[in-house]
C-alpha cells in the first residue's frame, strides 16, 4: 500500500452515521482509531509504557506503519531489556486532558539501527468523550474560524474562535473576559469560516473549563435546532479539514 493510499484510509471521512462510537468512552473504528494515533504523534505528547511487572517508562509515538506504531527506543538500558522480553505493553497518555489509553502487543522489540519498537494497532482506545461525536481538532488550523455569540436575555457577548469540531458541537476558546456557565443558551451566535463566509446557528453550552496552561476558557456547545443547510457547511467543513491533514501528512512524508 502507498503513502497516499494509506493517508486516504487514515483520514477517510465517515457519514454521520457512522461518526458516531457506540460507546463514546472508546474509540473503536479502525480508521478513527489511526487517526487519534496520528492526532497523538503530531502533538509530540509523552506517553507511559507500562510493562507486565507495572514498571512505566516514558517514550513517544514516532511513526504510524503500515503495520503498526512505532515508539521510540527508551533511553534506560534495563527497561530496554526489560521491554525486549516482553510480549505485552499498555499505553497510557493524556491529550488535552483527556485519557488516552490502550493495550497492544509488540511485533519487533529490535528494529534497524535502534530507532525504536513496532507495536500492534490497538482493538480500542479508551479515550472519554462529552460528546457522541467524534471531535476534530481546530485549534492549530492555518485559519482560526471566528466565534461570536450572545448569551440569551442578557447583555454578554462571547467572543473567541473554534478549538474543535464535531458533527453534534463545537468547543469555542473564549477570548473575551464574559460570565457564562452550563446550560447557557448562546443565541444568536455566529462562526466566521473560509472567504469569511458567515453562518448563523444557536448553541447550548454544556462545559465551561479555565486551563492556565492554555491561558483561556473553554466552552463546550451543542447545535441547536440546525438547519439542513447549516448542517451541510459544518459536515463540508469537517470533511475539508481531514482532507486538508492528509494532504499536509503527504507533503511531510
Amino acid at each position: 500500500m502507498n503513502i497516499l493510499t494509506g493517508l486516504k484510509e487514515l483520514f477517510e471521512p465517515e457519514s454521520t452515521t457512522n461518526a458516531i462510537e457506540e460507546n463514546p468512552n472508546f474509540v473503536t473504528r479502525p480508521n478513527r482509531i489511526k487517526y487519534m494515533l496520528h492526532v497523538l504523534m503530531e502533538a509530540r505528547v509523552q506517553v507511559t509504557l507500562i510493562m507486565d511487572d507495572k514498571s512505566e517508562h516514558a517514550s513517544q509515538v514516532l511513526d504510524i506503519a503500515k503495520k503498526g506504531i512505532v515508539l521510540d527506543q527508551l533511553t534506560s538500558r534495563a527497561a530496554h531489556n526489560k521491554l525486549t522480553n516482553s510480549k505485552s505493553i499498555r499505553i497510557d497518555a493524556k491529550h488535552q486532558s483527556i485519557p488516552f489509553n490502550f493495550n497492544s502487543v509488540i511485533i519487533d522489540n529490535k528494529m534497524n539501527r535502534g530507532t525504536g519498537y513496532l507495536i500492534s494497532f490497538p482493538e480500542k482506545i479508551y479515550h472519554p468523550q462529552k460528546r457522541a461525536f467524534f471531535r476534530l481538532s481546530l485549534a492549530h488550523a492555518a485559519n482560526r474560524y471566528k466565534f461570536i455569540g450572545s448569551v440569551q436575555y442578557s447583555e454578554n457577548t462571547i467572543t473567541g474562535y473554534v478549538y474543535d469540531i464535531s458533527y453534534g458541537g463545537i468547543s469555542i476558546a473564549v477570548t473575551s473576559n464574559t460570565y457564562i456557565k452550563k446550560g447557557d443558551i448562546l443565541a444568536p451566535a455566529s462562526l466566521t469560516l473560509d472567504n469569511d463566509q458567515r453562518i448563523e446557528c444557536d448553541f447550548i453550552v454544556r462545559s465551561v473549563k479555565k486551563s492556565a496552561a492554555e491561558g483561556f476558557i473553554r466552552i463546550g456547545c451543542c447545535f441547536l435546532n440546525l438547519p439542513s443547510t447549516t448542517k451541510s457547511i459544518i459536515h463540508e467543513l469537517i470533511r475539508k479539514q481531514e482532507r486538508n491533514r492528509a494532504k499536509k501528512s503527504s507533503e511531510l512524508s
